[in-house]
């Protein structure tokens, strides 16, 4: 049984060694890819929450901060 067990340990560690690999720095831009970005359009998401304000009547939570009085 704990053969069993070091053969799959083994296995398993062998398969994320796999992944693991050294970029060079000029190769980054490469990799970068502008679709792998949580937020691809940022001037859509904009848009999205200026259309969801104006819809639900309200706006804020996104952590913009202050207010027109000076208090914050």
């Amino acid at each position: 049984m704990t053969t069993r067990a070091m053969a799959v340990a083994l296995l398993l560690g062998s398969l994320l060694a796999v992944g693991c690999a050294r970029v060079a720095p000029y190769e980054r831009e490469y990799l970068a890819d502008p679709i792998m970005q949580v937020d691809p359009d940022p001037e859509e998401s904009v848009m999205r929450q200026h259309v969801l304000g104006a819809r639900e009547g309200s706006i804020g939570g996104y952590g913009g901060g202050g207010g027109g009085c000076g208090c914050n």
